[in-house]
Formats: structure tokens, C-alpha cells, sequence
């Protein structure tokens, strides 16, 4: 027995249901897409910046295909840069420090005065959140973590739901790192040695007590520069044990890439900006720059050159840098 195929007709009123009940379903869902990528861009959903760019004074953040930083030399303004377009515009006129991006605001430090602040990406709706002496700000979706260094260089952290503070601990740190649960810090108290905060117990510990400035964490260990030891970089696992050294590899102002696991990042010693491969200490050369503040997002590198005392943009993929002025 052979079937007949199928045939809409429109003259059948359940045919016509049917066809317009697809219709309407069809753009339904095309409406849908539509509405979605117009009001939910792709927001970072976790942090505002990089642990590893805080340490390095966070000159620049990242969010739903932008860069953001601030021109010094520009009247000090934010500015947005559309890594696909090449577009850059001036959104806001601050003098914005520790730059942190998250879920459509920018929260920076007024470098004016060492308030926090938050705007919208769009430079609008201007809100104070700390009135004081801050440094190291690092945004999450829950908290903010930041030195008040108008009260001994104390660690806080502020509730993104009602902006309540808490001192976490009165320790007089130097800059923060907060990972899994705990926050690393240099500890002014202490010749600049690593300490760590448990952040649930908020007990203090010491991870190494040794004099250092330069530091950061990739695959759960801490690399620093041994300051004692010609400025050899060190690495040792998070609660200072098997601490060794990176054979033939000096530097300062430590950084690193979730991108780029393999690598750590580095002034060397004579100035140039370089990468070495964390298993085979194979070094590489990124840049002949003076650098320092070494921030990394995406395939972007943004330092201070010191020959001229001007921060520069480096796209890792073509090799080309400009000044941001």
C-alpha cells in the first residue's frame, strides 16, 4: 500500500492553524535572539579585572569586546576602545586608577582623592561608593576587596548588594592578591613579605618572610623576585613550601594570562619586556620597552614604558604598539 503524501490547504482551517501557529512560534524565536543580543551582551559575570593586573596598578580592563583605560595625557579621561572596529572614544573624564569592569560598570579609584567610584559603561550615573584613601581595588560579583590606606593600609571589603563594609584585617599591606579564598598581600610590617588572609576565618599567616615587591600566582604557585638574590624570579606552592628558583630567569613586575598557562611575564633585568616558558625556562622576547605595570587581557599588553614615562598598547598577535595619549 503506497501513502499519499502530505499537502497543506490553506482552505483547511486546521491546516491554516497549524501554519500560523508555526509562523508565530518561528518569530517567536527570532525575536528572541534578537532581544537577547541587544540587552545581554556578553558581560564579564565573575570578576572585574585580573588579580595579576591589580598587583600591576590594573591600567586597563576588559568587557563584552572592549578595552577600557584611562589617557593621563588626555585630560585624564576613560576611554573605550572596540578591539574589532579599532574604534575609540572618551566616555568619562576621571583621573580612574585600578580600573575594573563588571556586568555593564566601570568601578575604578578616583586617583584625585582615592574614592571609589562606579559608572555605567556609557560614562553615566556617577556613584560614590568609599569615601577615602584607597589603592588595589578588585571588583567580584559579591564583594569588593581594597586597601583603605587612610586607615593603616588596612584590607576591606564592601557587599556589592548594600555596600556595607568590613575590615578584614588591620595589617598595613602594600598591594593585594585575593585567590581561592584567601588574599596574599606584601606586608609593610614585615621587611615586605608575603602574608596571606584566610578570608572566612580572617586568621594571618606568613607565606614568606623575605623582602619582595613583585609577585603573582599561576597553577597554584606563587612566583616572586628575590630581591636578596640578584632579582631572580622564585616560584613555591601557596603556603610557601618547595620554594625554588627559575634557573637564568631574573625580572620584575610579575604578570600573567589565564590565556596563556604556560607563561609567566616579566621586566627583565634589562628592561625589555619578556615571557618565559614555565617548563622549559625558554625565554622570549616581547618587547625592547623600558616596561613596567605589565597588565594582560586577551591579546592585548598595556605597561609604562620608562624611557618616556608613557603607557602603551601591545597587540601580541601584530606586534604593533601605539601610546595611549
Amino acid at each position: 500500500m503506497v501513502k499519499s503524501k502530505f499537502k497543506i490547504n490553506l482552505r483547511n482551517r486546521q491546516h491554516r492553524i497549524a501554519v500560523i501557529s508555526i509562523s508565530l512560534a518561528i518569530i517567536l524565536v527570532i525575536s528572541a535572539i534578537i532581544l537577547f543580543n541587544l540587552f545581554n551582551k556578553s558581560y564579564n559575570d565573575y570578576e572585574g579585572n585580573s588579580p595579576s593586573n591589580i598587583v600591576n596598578n590594573g591600567l586597563v580592563a576588559y568587557e563584552d569586546g572592549s578595552l577600557y583605560y584611562t589617557k593621563f595625557d588626555a585630560g585624564f579621561k576613560i576611554f573605550r576602545l572596540d578591539i574589532k572596529s579599532g574604534n575609540e572614544k572618551a566616555i568619562y573624564t576621571a583621573n580612574a586608577k585600578y580600573l575594573n569592569v563588571l556586568s555593564g560598570h566601570i568601578y575604578y579609584i578616583d586617583g584625585s582623592n582615592g574614592n571609589i567610584k562606579k559608572i555605567t559603561i556609557s560614562g553615566a550615573d556617577e556613584i560614590l561608593l568609599k569615601d577615602s584613601i584607597c589603592s588595589h581595588l578588585y571588583v567580584t560579583k559579591d564583594w569588593i576587596y581594597y586597601i583603605d590606606n587612610k586607615e593603616n593600609n588596612s584590607i576591606h571589603r564592601m557587599s556589592m548588594y548594600n555596600f556595607s563594609v568590613e575590615k578584614l584585617a588591620d595589617v598595613n599591606a602594600a598591594s593585594i592578591l585575593v585567590n581561592d579564598g584567601y588574599i596574599y598581600f606584601i606586608n609593610y610590617m614585615d621587611n615586605n613579605g608575603i602574608y596571606r588572609l584566610n578570608i572566612t576565618t580572617k586568621e594571618v599567616s606568613a607565606v614568606l618572610k623575605q623582602h619582595t615587591i613583585f609577585y603573582t600566582i599561576k597553577n597554584d604557585r606563587i612566583y616572586y623576585t628575590n630581591t636578596n638574590n640578584e632579582s631572580y624570579i622564585y616560584s613555591m606552592n601557596l603556603d610557601g613550601s618547595e620554594n625554588k628558583r627559575l634557573e637564568g630567569v631574573k625580572g620584575w613586575f610579575l604578570s600573567n594570562s589565564s590565556a596563556d598557562s604556560d607563561f609567566l611575564y616579566f621586566k627583565s633585568v634589562t628592561g625589555s619586556l619578556k615571557k618565559v616558558h614555565l617548563t622549559t625556562l625558554n625565554q622570549m622576547n616581547i618587547s625592547n620597552d623600558d616596561c613596567a605595570y605589565i597588565n594582560i587581557i586577551k591579546d592585548y599588553i598595556v605597561y609604562l614604558n620608562q624611557d618616556d614615562n608613557l603607557y602603551y598598547l601591545l597587540d601580541t598577535l601584530s606586534g604593533k604598539s601605539r601610546i595611549l595619549r
